[in-house]
């Protein structure tokens, strides 16, 4: 890595030069190049606009968590209460734990087909990390707390809204 100070090739990833002193941290920080990097790098995922958390308790049938979700038109409950989530019931849990089974496991309690203690994240938390960590892990739905406690949750669908409304180019257009 070369100092932009002095010149000198240092070894990659250090933190100082050696010939100079200068700090060099802020040479390995991402940089955005578009607004939508800078705002995915920056912004954080409260300015989504997180929606309120349904939540079930975890005796609820399978049945009623389904309900709920299909009355409000979401793809997901919480499993526990606002004090403790223990759990996230999902289309993906149905698709994957459900579907084909629906008479037999309809009374079922949601907790035996959630997906168990969900990843949930700060409000001030950038835009990046967490849609780094939804893609990483393969989740479609980001509880959200402030100071530790629930605030809501936002989905894959809130960073699609965020891309097109930056972006509106990026839409297809009617053939």
């Amino acid at each position: 890595m070369i100092c932009p100070y002095c010149g000198f090739d240092n070894l990659e990833g250090a933190d100082s030069c050696e010939a100079c002193l200068m700090d060099l941290r802020a040479l390995d920080e991402p940089r955005a190049e578009t607004a939508l990097e800078d705002s995915l790098m920056h912004e954080p995922v409260e300015s989504l606009g997180p929606k309120t958390a349904l939540i079930v308790p975890p005796e609820a049938s399978i049945r009623d968590a389904l309900e709920c979700m299909v009355e409000n038109n979401i793809g997901c409950v919480l499993v526990g209460s606002e004090a403790e989530v223990v759990g996230i019931f999902s289309e993906r849990d149905v698709l994957l734990r459900v579907a084909g089974r629906m008479e037999e496991v309809e009374a079922e309690p949601v907790s035996r087909f959630m997906t168990v203690s969900p990843q949930m994240f700060e409000v001030g938390t950038p835009l990046a990390f967490a849609l780094n960590r939804m893609s990483l892990n393969d989740f479609r739905h980001l509880p959200l707390t402030e100071k530790g406690r629930l605030l809501g949750i936002i989905s894959l669908r809130d960073f699609l809204g965020l891309l097109f409304r930056s972006h509106p180019d990026l839409a297809l257009e009617d053939s």
